[in-house]
C-alpha cells in the first residue's frame, strides 16, 4: 500500500506522482468517484458483467503494451528496424484504449467499445490527461501524433529514405508508464466505489459479456481464444466481479500470456517475451 492524493492505493506508482501534483490527482479522483458512484449505486448483473470485462481488457492491453515495447527493442538490437514505429505506436495505442475503457463516458456498446478507434482512443485519453494537467496533456498529444505519424510514413509511404525521418523518442517510456498508470488510478477508484455502493447479489460474470471477449468476428473472419475463455470462466467461479486492473493480472495468466510467444529454441537470437515484463508497469 501507498499514499496518493490522501488515500491509499495497492499499486506503487513510479510515474503518475512526478507528474501530477498532489492536488490535481486529488481533483480527479474526486471527481471520478462521483462519476462512477452513478454506475455502482444501480449496479446490476450487467454492470458487474459489463465492467469485469473492460477492465480485464485494459490489463490485457497494458500486457500488449509491454509485449510490443520489448518487442521494438530487440527489433533495434536486431537491425529490424522498418517494424520499429509500428511497435511503438501500437505500444501507446493499446494504453489510450486502456484508459478509455476505465472511464465511463465510454459506453460500451453491446461491446463495440473494444474496437474503439485510433481517434477516439487518443481523444478520449488525452481529454481524461488535461483534468489532471493541460501542459502534459498537450506535451503527450504532440508524442503520440508524432508516433502515429511515423508509424503512417514507413506503413502508407515506404519512403526511400527508410526511417532516417524516424526521431528519438527519448520520454517514450515515460509516456507509456504515464498512460499505464492512469489506468490502474481510475481502475482502483472504480474497485473503491464498486466494493463501497454495489450489491453483492450482482456479483456474476454473463456469459454472453465473456464471449465477447473470447470469441468474435472481424471482417468477416471468426475467431475463437481458448485461453481468454478459459480465463473468463475462471473469474466467473473465483472473482466475478471488477477488481483494479493489476488484480486483473493472476500469475498464470500473465506467464501464458508472454509465455505464448517464446521461441521454440533458446538463444540471444530469439525474442525473449518475458525480457523486461517491468519496463513501464509492475505486472505481478
Amino acid at each position: 500500500m501507498r499514499t496518493l492524493a490522501g488515500r491509499d492505493w495497492y499499486y506503487d506508482f513510479r510515474e503518475i506522482d512526478t507528474v501530477f501534483t498532489e492536488a490535481s490527482c486529488a481533483k480527479v479522483a474526486a471527481r471520478l468517484l462521483e462519476r462512477y458512484s452513478k454506475l455502482t449505486k444501480a449496479w446490476s448483473r450487467e454492470l458487474n458483467s459489463e465492467w469485469t470485462c473492460r477492465l480485464f481488457m485494459a490489463a490485457k492491453l497494458t500486457m500488449s503494451s509491454t509485449l510490443h515495447v520489448n518487442a521494438a527493442y530487440f527489433a533495434e538490437e536486431k537491425n529490424l528496424r522498418v517494424v520499429v514505429p509500428y511497435l511503438r505506436y501500437y505500444a501507446v495505442l493499446s494504453l489510450l484504449r486502456a484508459v478509455c475503457y476505465t472511464l465511463p463516458e465510454h459506453e460500451w456498446k453491446d461491446g463495440n467499445l473494444i474496437q474503439i478507434s485510433h481517434a477516439a482512443a487518443i481523444d478520449g485519453a488525452l481529454e481524461h490527461l488535461h483534468r489532471f494537467d493541460g501542459t502534459v496533456a498537450d506535451s503527450a498529444e504532440i508524442e503520440i501524433r508524432e508516433l502515429k505519424a511515423e508509424r503512417e510514413l514507413i506503413s502508407y509511404r515506404a519512403p526511400s529514405a527508410g526511417d532516417e525521418r524516424i526521431t528519438e523518442k527519448n520520454r517514450y517510456l515515460s509516456l507509456c508508464m504515464l498512460l499505464a498508470e492512469v489506468a490502474q488510478f481510475n481502475s482502483e477508484l472504480f474497485e473503491s466505489s464498486m466494493l463501497k455502493h454495489a450489491n453483492p447479489v450482482h456479483f456474476c460474470l454473463l456469459s454472453d459479456y465473456a464471449a465477447k471477449i473470447a470469441s468474435f468476428e472481424i471482417d468477416g473472419h471468426y475467431f475463437g481464444d481458448n485461453e481468454d475463455a478459459h480465463r473468463l470462466g475462471y473469474l466467473a467461479r473465483k472473482q466475478p466481479h471488477p477488481v483494479n486492473m493489476r488484480h486483473f493480472m493472476k500469475e498464470g495468466h500473465v506467464d501464458d500470456f508472454f509465455g505464448t510467444w517464446t521461441a521454440k529454441e533458446e538463444g540471444d537470437e530469439f525474442f525473449n517475451p518475458d525480457k523486461m515484463q517491468h519496463i513501464i508497469f509492475d505486472i505481478p
